[in-house]
Parts: structure tokens; C-alpha cells; sequence
């Protein structure tokens, strides 16, 4: 249990899970910390039985809630049953084809973004790309989801070379870094408090540590509900009605309620993930183009090939550009945005074996933590060179014809009920931003040295295993994957 909560913020991302699995060979292990089965699998049928096949026999349960309540309340990811049902049934009309498809949001704040990539390139000048990039996601689905934005690009920037670390990337001393900080901090907390288990307490015996970012998130956001239910009573009084193709996910959960908790948990449950799972995509696929100089040769070669240099993309474009969603897949295999979940069995399970063996029995009122990150680096799975990013694997069809017989073996949006409503959104916007990036720079030159102090990679890493040997930057998790200290880079004209 020590061992995975130093690992939170000491280790490569979830390195100890994986010597774990390693040291007792095996891909799924009841650790059985203080009496407790609490398992952890990189099984891809394991993980789908939890997804899909037994999905009524896991829930998140009650300790879901006492972990996460402060920070989502009763939202989406906190919830089970019926009340879990509702959340999703209100979110999921705002996340479909019709609105998604819609690039006028992402056309506004890209080119916000590339201004100031653009301004960087022509000094020189060094920033945190995945800062920027946590601005323009948080600002395109704040006005996706709220019907306006915080106007975070135009905030206070992490200043290179003296910026100190973070919760998750690069810190900004003003007052809307200070609501970035607690975004992204209570999400570490809560991550570590899992990691404790039943033994989270003693580490908060001084207070609730959750409690003070939560009171600085819902400072931000308590007035933009208020206004929305004042709104609705104004507009209610005078008879008046928006049309379906005008409202936002605030419209229509105010509709539903007037309970402002219940709309804030709400809208910060949907805004967290959205903001935070492409961000992570967009700084992991930069990164990887960083490294990988033939890929990114190529995919500006298609962009270009399909958009020109100037032409904003659609979602017909994006269809015929294969080799854009084959280094986005890429990316996901390698770091998909979620790296791991949990769940609470509530009957017992068997669990099914790829060899036919006799199923793993699964014990009532236990833990599972799925490693999605792990699994879709097994080399069993993908091969030999499953930890190298090749996004031709996704264009080969004898590979895909394999992964088509076992299309368990990568769910980074995972799959069943629960699968993530907000895939196709996440994938619009990235491939967007991706094609204008590819469209107006010719790539991104790490620059390691502006690495705040404490985020740089061990040394002791260049003998480690796998990716830990060669990775530039440290690849950390807490809800989400990110960079540790942000990825600091250079753009080129």
C-alpha cells in the first residue's frame, strides 16, 4: 500500500503497480492489503468482464463518495444505479454527432492557442505546451458546456526557466493559477487517497485536504449556476423557451433542477474530464512527434495533402486523413487518458482465461484496480515492440485483423455502460488542433532545461524498463495521464 502511494508522485506512471505484477508473474494479483482483497489486473479479459460481461455485478460504492464527494459531489463518476443512469442520460444528448461535429467552438479558441504559438516561434521563446493546451480544452468546453468561457488563454502563462512545479504541470502565481492549481491538486489527493485505501484518514488526521481546493473550485463556479437558475426563473416568468439546438449542458441541468449543488457537481464532473483526458492527448501526441521525426514528417504530409495549409478541418476531413487517427491511437495505446480505474464487486464473479484454464474466482465486497496504460503495453498483446510508438501498427492489416478478434486489448475510453460518452468529442477536438498545429509549424524542439526543478526524468531511469529508459519528460497520473513540470518546448516555423 506504501509502495503504490510513494509511487503516486515518485515513480514512473504506475511503474510499481507493474513490478508488482511482475515480480509475482502473473497479469492479475490479489494484493490482500489489512485483510482486504484488493485486486489489480492488466488482464484484458478481466477488465472487460468489469466493463461489460458482469458490469451489474461492480459498482463504485460508497467509498467513491467519501473519497471524491467533496471535489463531484453526486456526479456521473461518483454515482451508481439509477441516480448514476440519470447523470449520464442528461449528458450524453450534448456529447452526440450532431453537436460534436460542430468546429465553430474549436475554430475560436484554436486560433487564439496558435497566436500564441505563432508569437513564440517568431522570438524563439520557450512555453509549457500543455498548459496551453489545458487552457484551450477548459475554454472550449467551458463554452461547449456553459455557453461561454473563463477565457483561460489570456491568463497568466508559466514563465520558462524560473516556473516551479506544479500539482501536475507548471505553477502560475495569479489568482486563476490558483484555480488551476486546486483543479488539478484535488485530483492528486483524491488519487493518493485510493492508493491509502481505508488508511487515508491518518494522512488527513489535520483536516480534509480536498476541502480547501473544492471551496476554491466552487468559488468559481457558484456564480455562473446562480446565474443560470436565476435566469431560468426570469425567463420562466416571461414565457420564455430555448429552442434544443440553442441549449447547453447548464440549460438543460437547470432545467431538471434547482438545486444549484446538484447542477454544479454536475458540470464540474463533465468539465473535468473534458478538459483534462485532451489535454493529455494533445501533450502526449506532441511529445511523441517531438521524438519521432519520420511521424511527424508524414502526418503534416497528410494534413496538408487533405486541408492544404490554410483550410480549417471538418469532420469529413478527418475521416480521410487515417494516418492523423493512427498516431492519435497511437498515442492513446501508449497513454491513454485514464491509465486506471476502480470498481467495488458486489456479488462474486468469475473471471474467464484466455487459455482456457479454470476462471479466477472474483470475492464479493472487493476492489479491482484495472491498468488500462499496462495492458496496452503487453507485449503478449501487441509484440515485441509494444513499447515503441509505431502508428503504422494501426494501418497493418494483419495487426488489425488481430486486434479486431480481441478488440479487449485497447479500451482507452474503456467499454461497456460506462464507456466514456464524450469519446467522439475528445477525438474532434484533438485531430483539430493537431491538423492546425501541422498546418502552420514544421515541429516542436524539446527544451529540457526550462523543466521546473523536481520534474526532470531520474537519471536512474536510463536503466529501467521499457519506455522509462528513453522518455524526455515524466509521464505521471493522477484521474488523468499528464507531464510532470509540463512539456516545455520550442516551436518552429
Amino acid at each position: 500500500m506504501l509502495r503504490f502511494a510513494k509511487d503516486l508522485r515518485q515513480g514512473y506512471i504506475l511503474q510499481a503497480m507493474g513490478e508488482v505484477l511482475d515480480e509475482h508473474g502473473c497479469d492479475t494479483l490479489n494484493t490482500r492489503i489489512l485483510w482486504k482483497d484488493n485486486i489489480i489486473t492488466r488482464d484484458d479479459l478481466h477488465m472487460r468482464s468489469v466493463h461489460m460481461t458482469s458490469f451489474e455485478s461492480f459498482e463504485r460504492g460508497p467509498e467513491a463518495a467519501e473519497k471524491m464527494g467533496a471535489f463531484l459531489g453526486n456526479g456521473v463518476f461518483v454515482t451508481d444505479g439509477n441516480r448514476w443512469k440519470r447523470e449520464r442520460a442528461l449528458i450524453r444528448p450534448f456529447l452526440n454527432k450532431e453537436r460534436v461535429s460542430d468546429f465553430e467552438i474549436f475554430t475560436k479558441y484554436a486560433e487564439k492557442a496558435l497566436a500564441i504559438l505563432n508569437d513564440a516561434a517568431e522570438a524563439g521563446a520557450t512555453l509549457d505546451l500543455q498548459d496551453l493546451f489545458s487552457r484551450f480544452t477548459l475554454d472550449s468546453a467551458s463554452e461547449f458546456l456553459l455557453g461561454h468561457a473563463p477565457d483561460a488563454l489570456s491568463a497568466s502563462r508559466p514563465v520558462p526557466f524560473h516556473s516551479r512545479i506544479g500539482s501536475k504541470g507548471a505553477a502560475t502565481d495569479d489568482p486563476f493559477g490558483s484555480f488551476l492549481y486546486s483543479f488539478e491538486e484535488v485530483q492528486v489527493t483524491i488519487s493518493l487517497r485510493w492508493r491509502l485505501n481505508t488508511f487515508f484518514p491518518l494522512y488527513e488526521m489535520l483536516g480534509d485536504k480536498t476541502k480547501p481546493h473544492a471551496d476554491v473550485i466552487n468559488k468559481w463556479m457558484k456564480p455562473t449556476v446562480m446565474k443560470a437558475l436565476q435566469d431560468k426563473a426570469r425567463d420562466r416568468e416571461h414565457g420564455v423557451k430555448l429552442n434544443s439546438e440553442e441549449r447547453t449542458l447548464l440549460d438543460s441541468l437547470v432545467e431538471s433542477t434547482d438545486d444549484e449543488e446538484t447542477v454544479r457537481y454536475g458540470i464540474l464532473n463533465v468539465l473535468m474530464a473534458g478538459r483534462d483526458t485532451t489535454a493529455g492527448l494533445l501533450t502526449f501526441t506532441v511529445y511523441l512527434l517531438t521524438m519521432y521525426p519520420d511521424v511527424l514528417k508524414r502526418l503534416k504530409e497528410e494534413v496538408l495533402s487533405v486541408l492544404g495549409s490554410s483550410g480549417n478541418p471538418t469532420q469529413e476531413a478527418i475521416r480521410n486523413m487515417p494516418y492523423m487517427n493512427a498516431v492519435l491511437s497511437e498515442t492513446l495505446r501508449l497513454y491513454p487518458g485514464a491509465p486506471m480505474g476502480i470498481r467495488n464487486s458486489i456479488t462474486e464473479v468469475l473471471l474467464p482465461t484466455a487459455d482456457g484454464s479454470p476462471p479466477l474466482y472474483f470475492p464479493p465486497r472487493a476492489r479491482v484496480t484495472w491498468l488500462t496504460l499496462l495492458m496496452h503495453r503487453r507485449a503478449d498483446l501487441w509484440g515485441a515492440d509494444c513499447e515503441e510508438f509505431d502508428p503504422a501498427r494501426w494501418l497493418d492489416p494483419a495487426r488489425m485483423a488481430a486486434y479486431n478478434a480481441r478488440p479487449s486489448i485497447y479500451v482507452p475510453f474503456l467499454s461497456g455502460p460506462r464507456m466514456c460518452p464524450g469519446q467522439m468529442f475528445a477525438l474532434s477536438e484533438a485531430s483539430f488542433m493537431i491538423s492546425r498545429l501541422m498546418q502552420k509549424f514544421s515541429g516542436f524542439e524539446l527544451v529540457p532545461e526550462a523543466i521546473p526543478e523536481g520534474a526532470a526524468p531520474p537519471p536512474a531511469w536510463k536503466n529501467g524498463k521499457g519506455r522509462q529508459r528513453i522518455e524526455k519528460v515524466w509521464p505521471s497520473t493522477a484521474f488523468t495521464a499528464f507531464i510532470k513540470g509540463g512539456l516545455w518546448v520550442r516551436p518552429v516555423h
